[in-house]
């Protein structure tokens, strides 16, 4: 009897601890077997892929490549596309006004490996493998077929291929391409605008680089490419080994050296260490390793198959594409297409992409913006007029090296880029980087708003301190005086510089001119219809880019918390939108792309409204310009990889929002995603945030605090209860609705709507039926997408 009562306690307590409400030390129970989850969200290819927007791709930040037939290429070849993320041209400019940074700076082309087989390609069955960051597959032919399995390696600039042919030969050939300048290419064709600067460009006959050269040694073959005058070369080195109707493996490496003359021995000493790698059979295991670390940083499910997996391949996207040790990341990343914007543009394009690291507590990443803004300050500082002392800016294109004149105009450019590099320490929780490095390239921003200012005055009889003339990206007519693009980005650069001198007691000589240009600055123009575009300048017509609205959304400058301000936003937001997409003017810049989505996506989710913002989410998935790859292109050729990975941003804005000082939980959490939980989201102040839903109510809300800073959250539930180390704490409610919590550094705190015993600390995946798995890539399933009939249908 006493045996049995006690074998039955045994039971009992296997079962609590089986339970999904029991969860040791009352902390969160995060269980995700990470390969399992991510298998699900695999893209898969039965169809060949015959562009860059339609191939697997594979990179490693700085190298990567795309597989595809190009449509000049014959049927029995495939060719795998390799990019070096930092093959920039490098051609020195007489003068400042010579720079001619579309054709004298841009990105160039590398060149392609071509996989030829005996037999016509007939068929394709392709898995690109998140979890481990590799490509799997079976060719088919009219002869035979073979296997092939492709790789970045993670951490090594290397590129692994491997073919395993049966009853077929495959031949592995390198082919260079000229490094010639994509616009200058497209201008000397007789393409391209006409009038103005683009008639000086199409004038000017560029000299070109020499031929490459090739060359081989101790096994190794080289294609080594100086640049023009030799300012700049890049080497490719590759072997192969294996029979072609049998295994074969390629193992290739490309370097860019500038002002070094290095690449070669670079290149060489890469595909030494890959040798080695390989033969002590480490190869594979070094490169997943770094995956296997990237990923479960953070976690976020959702009952929309739909939506979890976009958000997942642009994770995997962010990975390739972007390492903090390496260049910006531009318009392409590591893969390379011909484009008619070949490099960094400041304007809008970089500082979307540098938001989707923040809240994915993916912060390694995203640094590669702050370093290279580091190392090229006075890059930054020589984009200005000489009699501008203590100055800094940049133009609106740029290429790796920040060179680019802005001359006598505002900084806008450089003041928008810096607003991500502050965001970058606010989530980072670094005080010392945001004092010692931050304060001092945003102050001689600053002092170039401070010099035009100078350089321009308007008489005016308000007495205010008037912009003269700016310019509002993109929209037309976008140029004039007081355009609310540079008035925000005013009231951001000196409002911050005052806030970081006041926090560290900086006590700069310039404070006070900070507060006087805050004081007197002109305030927003602003309409019936909300906020303009400048002074007698009213938005009027349709405009992708929402720059008129940078006061709103990123900038925080105007915020929704006081109602009057809410409103304000709301009309210039719905207004803004509503010219956009149903005014039916004809225009010739693009009206509607897939940042117009996302940047509404987000906008609404700021203003609380969740079933806007998952419309404009939705929205961009069912844009023509998105690929069934998830990569995204305007003018069907020209990369731009920021509209994808807002996807993201606006994803963790609806739900995870820290603007203002404040944690907001489920913000805009639409009704349609009724169980939904993420795990380790980041916050502004280095928060880590977990939280959960159960049928459309949270069921709880875990903040971890990693420095220790002031901790105020608001929760969507009423009457919330508090535990810290699982001690029940009493925690007042503010006028604003939200909670001040005291964490210390490492402290967690728990909020529940119930004891916390009766609570699901459980974080787990959420179940997907095999029709919702698996639904990019390029094949039947992706026939659904508008995007796979408008890249298949040319």
């Amino acid at each position: 009897m006493f045996r049995l009562k006690f074998e039955l306690r045994i039971l009992l307590l296997f079962i609590i601890i089986s339970s999904p409400l029991f969860s040791q030390n009352n902390q969160v129970d995060f269980k995700v077997d990470y390969e399992s989850f991510l298998s699900k969200h695999d893209m898969l290819w039965d169809i060949v892929p015959d562009k860059w927007q339609t191939a697997p791709y594979s990179g490693n930040g700085n190298v990567g490549f795309l597989l595809y037939q190009s449509p000049e290429e014959k049927d029995n070849i495939i060719s795998l596309h390799i990019g070096r993320h930092d093959y920039y041209d490098h051609r020195e400019a007489k003068t400042k006004a010579d720079e001619m940074l579309w054709i004298k700076r841009s990105r160039l082309p590398l060149g392609h490996f071509k996989l030829k087989s005996k037999g016509k390609i007939t068929d394709i069955d392709m898995r690109l493998d998140l979890w481990n960051a590799e490509l799997t597959g079976t060719i088919t032919t009219s002869q035979g077929s073979y296997t092939i399995k492709g790789l970045t390696h993670s951490t090594t600039d290397i590129i692994y291929f491997e073919t395993d042919a049966k009853n077929e030969d495959v031949e592995i050939t390198w082919h260079a391409e000229a490094p010639i300048p994509p616009v200058y290419e497209v201008l000397k064709s007789g393409g391209g605008p006409k009038g103005g600067t683009w008639d000086k460009m199409r004038a000017v006959t560029l000299e070109m680089a020499p031929k490459a050269e090739f060359s081989k040694k101790n096994g190794y073959n080289f294609c080594y490419q100086a640049l023009f005058d030799n300012r700049g070369e890049t080497t490719t080195g590759w072997k192969t080994t294996g029979p072609a109707s049998g295994k074969q493996q390629l193992i290739a490496s490309v370097h860019h050296s500038f002002p070094e003359h290095n690449s070669l021995d670079i290149v060489t000493e890469n595909l030494k260490k890959a040798e080695d790698l390989i033969q002590k059979n480490n190869f594979i295991s070094t490169h997943q390793k770094w995956w296997h670390d990237y990923y479960p940083l953070s976690f976020l499910t959702l009952n929309d198959a739909e939506k979890e997996s976009f958000y997942w391949i642009q994770m995997y996207k962010l990975g390739s594409a972007s390492r903090g040790n390496g260049p910006i990341l531009d318009l392409m990343g590591p893969w390379y297409n011909r484009t008619f914007w070949p490099m960094v543009w400041g304007d809008l394009n970089v500082q979307l992409i540098y938001w989707t690291h923040l809240t994915a507590n993916r912060m390694f990443i995203g640094e590669s913006l702050p370093n290279n803004i580091d190392k090229y300050t006075a890059n930054l500082e020589g984009n200005t007029p000489k009699h501008w002392k203590n100055s800094a800016a940049v133009a609106a294109l740029m290429p790796q090296d920040l060179i680019a004149f802005n001359g006598a105009k505002v900084p806008d450019m450089l003041a928008w880029m810096l607003n991500d590099y502050w965001l970058h320490c606010q989530f980072a929780g670094d005080d010392s980087r945001m004092r010692d490095k931050l304060f001092p390239i945003l102050k001689k921003t600053v002092n170039s708003y401070l010099n035009y200012i100078k350089d321009n005055p308007v008489d005016a009889e308000d007495s205010k301190i008037h912009i003269k003339y700016s310019w509002s990206p993109e929209y037309k007519p976008g140029r004039g005086q007081d355009i609310n693009f540079t008035l925000a980005l005013i009231r951001w650069s000196a409002q911050t510089l005052i806030d970081i001198d006041n926090q560290h007691h900086i006590n700069d000589p310039l404070k006070k001119e900070w507060q006087h240009l805050l004081d007197n600055l002109v305030e927003f123009q602003i309409d019936e219809n909300g906020l303009m575009v400048g002074k007698d300048r009213p938005f009027e017509n349709p405009h992708r880019h929402y720059s008129h609205l940078l006061a709103y959304y990123p900038l925080m400058v105007i915020t929704p918390e006081k109602e009057e301000d809410k409103k304000l936003l709301r009309t210039s937001l719905d207004h803004w939108l509503d010219v956009t997409f149903n005014s039916g003017k004809k225009i010739k810049a693009m009206p509607v792309t897939g940042y117009t989505a996302t940047g509404a996506s987000s906008m609404y989710a700021n203003l609380g409204d969740a079933d806007k913002a998952y419309y404009y989410l939705d929205f961009l998935i069912k844009h023509k310009n998105i690929s069934s790859t998830t990569m995204y292109s305007e003018g069907k050729i020209n990369p731009v990889i920021e509209s994808p990975l807002s996807f993201a941003t606006s994803l963790h804005d609806m739900m995870l929002q820290s603007w203002g000082g404040k944690i907001r939980v489920f913000p805009a959490n639409p009704k349609k995603w009724k169980d939904v939980a993420f795990h380790n989201l980041r916050t502004e102040g280095a928060f880590l945030v977990s939280a959960k839903k159960i049928d459309g109510n949270t069921e709880f809300v875990s903040v971890k605090s990693l420095k220790g800073k002031a901790c105020v959250v608001q929760v969507d539930f009423e009457n919330p209860q508090f535990y810290i180390d699982g001690k029940s704490v009493v925690i007042n409610q503010s006028e604003d609705g939200s909670y001040n919590i005291d964490l210390k550094q490492n402290e967690s705190v728990i909020i529940t709507s119930k004891e916390i015993n009766k609570t699901d600390l459980s974080i787990k995946e959420l179940p997907k039926s095999e029709a919702e798995q698996n639904l990019f890539g390029y094949g039947e399933k992706t026939k659904r997408l508008p995007g796979h009939d408008y890249y298949s249908s040319y």
